[in-house]
């Protein structure tokens, strides 16, 4: 019996030496519920965008920095964002779950303007950030001044300079672009290094010397008497299927399409008043309204889709058009006679913006309800009349809608084309555009399925334009009879198997401001997640995260996508920038193309 009670004696007293040495968990209890870290509020702002879904509840953005040079800011500290404002209540307080020392987050409050207060009046305040309840509270400010509720917009440019993307658009990533026109009937832009747009067939083949030598290949394989628009009789739409064009977008993961409606050379797909024009689908060729006809589709069998509209606001060759350059207006000729040629379907009118151009945006925006007005080219417009009607149009629909930035206006997003990434985050809102041909947005019938993106090729595109804060526009050149190439069919649904079992760590996320990630790593993340994307199979079971992420003992560590989804990773971490992730063996083998990882944060 003496025996038994030294023994538990001992074991008393080696329970009371043992709790009161730190553990693992009480270092990161330390972490998770010590004293908020010291913050700042950056650039609030009053946008002119609201809360899907609310009764227009404005959107204030604002960036919340965590400035402490080691404490981390946790779920525990539970931060608030508010807005005071002798005009304007909080009724949706911003919230920050994780920022690592010295990182930001963008967050959103919403506001209402106070009763009596007129929307769009210009109004000040302040945004508060406050951090607490446990520890010593941190509370941090900054000015706001601008216009509260969302007010109709001007007819200028000025006013438009205020508009921004909806959250819809940052969050769907992925869009299928679409050049179908005349010039997929002869499909020919060359190969090599020297191809260019297939699209602009009717443009190069003016240039006996244009390195596409379109010229010399009309001349050789339709002769000098066929003339471009003698291509309407050929582009017959007879394979063209609507549900399986939409189907296919489904599949390839993507969110939102923008078919071309009309590109340079003035023949539309869509539908306007023939008092303006008759240069369409409508009245010659096919006599279809094809963008009609896919957006139907679209509605009835992928109602989840965004529905948008390239339009080229010049016209080559309209005699009416008048610019200079490549866009010096027509009517025009036979490049290889010289003899001049009608503008199939004009109709003689005052002025080609007031009276074409105008008018068939119009028709776009409300006919046909498109959601994103994709512009090109710019030149003479009157775009500041079109947008600004469109948009208080569609805000008394509950609709909030988008244009790009060749509208003739700076617009909401920036468009590049077949640029290299950038290599860090971009806060302005931007769409990268490419086909998946190398070098044509349309239908080049010369180049050689393997020259095509794969599907691998896409899927590593889209991350690394999503962690940069980008969209993607990914093109497809339909032939002339309207059937999409095997080839990119195949592809695009490769692409799409893989993005659409990882879409948490795509959809409805949002860039790391930190870095976008060096090869191998991109990082994207949302309120209570951030997720790792390892381009390229692992090369062993541990892998080293080379970035300050923002991890903390105890949260929860998973694969994302995949045949292992959901599987547990094993880590080390001894600070910021020292994760180490430790995979098992299924997790190396349950994915391709890009590995990823979800951090989830527990406190």
């Amino acid at each position: 019996m003496v025996a038994i009670m030294h023994w538990l004696a001992s074991i008393a007293v080696a329970a009371s030496v043992a709790s009161a040495l730190p553990s693992a968990e009480d270092e990161a209890q330390s972490l998770w519920f010590g004293d908020a870290p010291t913050i700042s509020v950056v650039s609030p702002n009053l946008t002119t965008k609201w809360f899907d879904g609310s009764d227009y509840v404005q959107v204030v953005e604002l960036f919340v920095q965590n400035t402490d040079k080691s404490k981390f800011l946790t779920k525990s500290h539970n931060l608030k964002v508010t807005i005071d404002s002798p005009s304007l209540d909080t009724v949706i307080p911003g919230a920050v779950h994780r920022l690592a020392p010295g990182q930001r987050a963008l967050v959103q409050v919403g506001v209402k303007n106070k009763a009596g207060v007129q929307a769009g009046a210009q109004c000040s305040g302040k945004a508060t950030a406050a951090a607490g309840p446990h520890g010593k509270q941190t509370t941090a400010s900054a000015a706001l001044s601008g216009a509260c509720g969302i007010a109709d917009f001007d007819n200028t440019a000025e006013s438009l300079l205020t508009h921004r993307t909806p959250d819809w658009f940052d969050k769907i990533k992925y869009g299928i672009f679409i050049h179908w026109g005349l010039y997929s009937v002869p499909a020919y832009g060359n190969t090599g290094k020297n191809e260019n747009y297939a699209e602009w067939y009717w443009k190069w083949q003016h240039d006996p010397n244009d390195k596409t030598a379109t010229y010399q290949y009309h001349l050789d394989t339709y002769g000098k008497n066929v003339n471009y628009d003698d291509f309407a009789a050929n582009f017959t739409g007879k394979n063209f299927d609507p549900k399986d064009w939409v189907d296919l977008f489904a599949d390839a993961g993507a969110q939102y399409f923008v078919p071309t409606t009309k590109h340079h050379d003035g023949f539309a797909l869509f539908n306007f008043s023939s008092s303006i024009s008759r240069r369409s689908t409508v009245h010659y060729g096919p006599r279809r309204d094809f963008i009609g006809e896919l957006f139907a589709a679209a509605r009835q069998h992928q109602p989840h889709l965004r529905r948008g509209t390239y339009f080229s606001l010049p016209e080559w060759y309209n005699p009416k058009y008048k610019q200079g350059g490549s866009f010096a207006g027509g009517p025009p000729t036979n490049p290889y006679t010289g003899a001049t040629l009608d503008y199939t379907g004009y109709v003689d009118v005052d002025d080609f913006v007031a009276d074409i151009q105008a008018p068939q945006m119009e028709a776009l925006a409300y006919a046909y309800d498109t959601e994103i007005l994709w512009c090109d080219i710019g030149g003479p417009n009157q775009s500041a009349d079109v947008m600004s009607k469109w948009i208080n149009w569609a805000r008394q629909q509950g609709r909030q809608v988008s244009y790009n930035s060749r509208c003739g206006l700076k617009g909401d997003f920036d468009t590049p084309e077949y640029d290299p990434n950038p290599t860090h985050p971009l806060d302005r809102k931007w769409e990268s555009s490419r086909g998946m041909d190398p070098h044509s947005y349309g239908y080049n019938h010369v180049i050689p399925d393997s020259q095509y993106m794969t599907g691998e090729e896409i899927v590593k595109t889209l991350v690394d334009i999503v962690a940069n804060n980008g969209n993607f526009l990914l093109d497809i050149g339909p032939k002339g009879d309207g059937a999409i190439p095997a080839v990119m069919q195949t592809n695009l649904r490769d692409a799409g198997a893989w993005i659409r079992a990882h879409g948490e760590a795509i959809y409805g996320t949002t860039y790391w401001s930190v870095t976008a990630g060096a090869d191998p790593w991109r990082y994207t993340a949302t309120a209570d997640a951030f997720y790792m994307h390892h381009v390229g199979e692992p090369a062993g079971k541990v892998l080293t995260v080379p970035d300050p992420v923002p991890f903390l003992p105890g949260d929860r560590l998973t694969a994302v996508g995949g045949a292992a989804h959901g599987t547990k990773i094993g880590s080390t971490w001894n600070g910021p920038g020292t994760l180490k992730l430790v995979l098992p063996q299924s997790v190396l083998d349950g994915d391709k193309y890009i590995w990823t990882f979800k951090i989830e944060y527990v406190r």
